[in-house]
């Protein structure tokens, strides 16, 4: 993954509101009988964020900084009690929100499939981290491939999980030679695991997605045709797995909205996974080598719940007549 796709990754979203605005997406509240007032957060699409709120100009109630993790469509953030109940509530306040669960466990010894169909032989490059250009050390654990691949390779899901963000609509530079060069845009696919590691497929062809936000995917499933930057034969796949570090509860984002190129602090940490290859050998890929994907019925089902393996099972039976 390269420096601007990091920098996305570290946009925080910052908006103020006053107490007569409601956004439609966002913080929202609601005042009850009993003049407390009811925070929540609503969204429009699943995965996990972590918010951050914090009032000012609060009058007849007290609060701290409020920090919660929120999955699927909203959640409840803090109620505030007025401290005389005869009179109402007045205040300002402004929020944060971070994508992913800061709660996360990962399986760092979990093994993922390659991203391609079965038996696909490919040759997979490491990425550095361009940020080192401008002073800043690697995040944490820093692990980011580029899989070399063929024209309209089809790019495939590495693990269970549910599909959070969808960029499309971004061309093919035609008028770029730089082989495999750096680019700052590209289509992509995000996607959040059980375990809260969060999977970023980047440079997929234009309106090729097989699948829509919101969808569950499991390994072997296929997401889209892979892109170029700019030449057809410069196909490639680029493919990180990451989560929210814990560090962010303690952060001060006032301080952090002054920091530079050279000292900012990543808010997230990768893995480096190990992975099924060759003949279901799980290894961790090495820069410069070719690997041949591998993907069997118990690698698919292993992240699945009785009635998915079900319904799995029943899929299969019908392809097969």
């Amino acid at each position: 993954m390269y420096l601007k796709n990091i920098l996305f990754l570290l946009v925080l979203i910052f908006i103020q509101f006053s107490n007569s605005q409601i956004p439609k997406e966002g913080v929202v509240y609601e005042r009850n009988d009993d003049k407390s007032i009811d925070f929540r957060y609503t969204k429009s699409t699943l995965g996990s964020i972590y918010v951050i709120l914090k009032f000012r100009n609060l009058d007849n109630a007290s609060s701290d900084v409020v920090k919660q993790t929120i999955s699927g469509y909203g959640g409840s953030l803090v109620t505030l009690q007025p401290s005389n109940p005869s009179e109402g509530i007045s205040f300002s306040y402004s929020y944060r929100i971070v994508p992913g669960d800061v709660d996360a466990k990962p399986d760092f010894d979990f093994k993922y499939i390659l991203p391609f169909k079965k038996n696909k032989d490919i040759k997979v490059r490491n990425l550095n981290y361009l940020g080192k250009r401008f002073g800043n050390t690697e995040p944490k654990n820093w692990r980011s491939f580029q899989f070399l691949t063929q024209p309209n390779d089809t790019v495939c899901a590495i693990r269970k999980g549910l599909v959070i963000s969808i960029t499309n609509g971004i061309n093919t530079d035609k008028s770029k030679t730089n082989e495999y060069g750096y680019r700052n845009k590209a289509n992509s696919i995000t996607i959040e695991h059980e375990d809260g590691t969060i999977a970023k497929y980047e440079v997929l062809k234009k309106d090729s997605f097989m699948v829509a936000l919101g969808d569950t995917v499991y390994p072997s499933a296929p997401l889209a045709i892979a892109g170029s930057y700019d030449k057809a034969e410069n196909s490639q796949l680029r493919l990180s797995i990451y989560f929210l570090d814990k560090l962010v509860k303690d952060l001060d984002f006032d301080e952090k909205s002054k920091e530079r190129l050279g000292n900012q602090t990543h808010l997230y940490a990768f893995v480096d996974p190990l992975f099924y290859v060759n003949e279901n050998e799980a290894l961790k890929l090495e820069p410069n080598k070719t690997y041949s994907a591998v993907c069997g019925v118990t690698i698919i089902e292993q992240e699945m719940s009785k009635r998915e393996k079900k319904r799995w099972k029943k899929n299969r039976e019908l392809v097969k007549k």
